[in-house]
């Protein structure tokens, strides 16, 4: 699976609006669904596995409703958001477009999705998602992630084992045991120290782990968390080579075998079963005073404000993406997370030693993508002030305490704190 997609934020974001209603029809309760017509899709899938998804997905909807036609359309990540907005400009487009959750901002204001409160607010499911998976805007709700993609901590079980140590759950345990570990004579942590949207992504649960918020940014909260990795970084339990390392470099750093943990996500399940030659495990982010945040990655889904047949693309999305058997569907071709607590909890993810901590932060830590702290393009110049200087935190290039300061004046000058 492309990693990269649940982290990238189009830079070409403008700045959101708040419109009564996005696109040309007039809010009312949810229609009744049709059992015959087209829905057109329009996607970024190009992998085997997520093409395998979209076939899967249409053939379980078509279970129960034979005579409509699920017409998918590619389009390349880098032109999907174009299209879409262009689309809306000239009244047409798809009926439903999957896309990179926090580009919903992006398409409120080309008023190129509509409202989905009618829609939503009638769905009898609604209450077993999580409310991280759910985009609103000015109370609307316009996208919702069937399922999601999220960070953990994985540990090289034959490294622990050898030296009789029981995977952390605690900060405080975790840096413990790489005390012990670079004793040893291994490599502690690895983690992407990137000074762009990828560090931030990792940061942040390290950060909330101390109270950390982009709503309330606290420079206490920061210091501790910059204090941390600093003090990791001046040990040697983690190589300051991590500042030129994206999300991908880290886990093949783990994979060679010599490293006892590594910050990463759900989507790493294939390299490791394929590269790892020793027994590894993965446990929740350890908590600090507080328990750690991760955010929920993934693709949004919603209907085109110029759907030709709105009520038939809702009776999609409630049969493929928001059903418990579609959301099981994504777990099995791809690997992604229900966002459905139902769906979560099934046996197959549930016994599953790898899947059911990732499981567990969605329905108890998870966090919305971006953070819902203002205009979803200020809010990520505020994350790009935070990557940066949890960069320079780990290169040695900042003292913990005025990076704190920085981030704090930083992100609040760019929220309007």
């Amino acid at each position: 699976m492309n990693h990269k997609r649940l982290v990238l934020i189009s830079l070409m974001l403008g700045i959101l609006s708040l419109p009564l209603f996005a696109g040309g029809q007039k809010e009312q309760g949810a229609p009744a669904g049709t059992s015959s017509g087209t829905v057109t899709v329009w996607h970024y899938f190009s992998v085997a596995s997520q093409v395998q998804e979209l076939k899967d997905l249409a053939t379980l909807y078509n279970k129960s409703k034979p005579d409509v036609k699920v017409d998918y359309v590619f389009v390349p990540y880098d032109q999907l958001n174009n299209k879409i907005v262009a689309a809306a400009a000239a009244s047409t487009g798809p009926d439903v477009v999957v896309y990179n959750g926090p580009n919903v901002g992006q398409f409120v204001d080309a008023k190129a999705i509509i409202d989905l409160s009618p829609y939503w607010n009638s769905y009898a499911d609604k209450d077993l998602f999580v409310p991280a998976v759910i985009h609103s805007i000015g109370g609307k709700v316009y996208g919702v992630q069937g399922y999601v993609n999220l960070l953990g901590l994985w540990y090289n079980k034959d490294i622990l084992d050898k030296l009789g140590l029981q995977p952390p759950k605690t900060i405080d345990e975790l840096t413990a045991d790489l005390a012990k570990i670079a004793a040893a004579g291994y490599k502690g942590i690895t983690l992407t120290g990137k000074p762009n949207d990828q560090g931030e992504w990792q940061a942040y649960p390290w950060l909330s782990a101390y109270g950390w918020s982009y709503s309330d940014p606290s420079a206490s909260a920061a210091q501790q968390a910059f204090g941390l990795v600093s003090s990791w970084a001046q040990k040697g339990y983690l190589s300051r080579i991590v500042v030129t390392w994206e999300q991908t470099e880290p886990f093949q750093a783990f994979t060679v075998g010599d490293v006892a943990f590594t910050e990463n996500g759900n989507w790493q399940l294939g390299t490791a079963k394929a590269n790892a030659r020793f027994n590894y495990g993965v446990v929740p982010m350890p908590s600090g005073p507080q328990s750690a945040k991760v955010y929920l990655g993934g693709e949004a889904e919603s209907i085109g404000a110029f759907s030709k047949n709105p009520a038939l693309a809702w009776d999609y999305l409630k049969g493929s993406y928001f059903s418990k058997e579609g959301q099981l569907i994504a777990f099995r071709d791809v690997g992604s997370i229900p966002s459905r607590k139902d769906a979560a909890s099934d046996p197959a993810i549930a016994s599953d030693a790898l899947l059911a901590p990732f499981a567990q932060e969605v329905q108890t830590v998870g966090a919305i993508y971006p953070p819902d702290a203002g205009p979803v393009t200020k809010v990520q110049n505020a994350q790009l002030v935070v990557g940066q200087q949890w960069s320079a935190i780990i290169a040695g290039q900042e003292d913990p305490a005025a990076a704190a300061q920085k981030t704090v004046s930083g992100v609040k000058a760019e929220l309007g704190q």
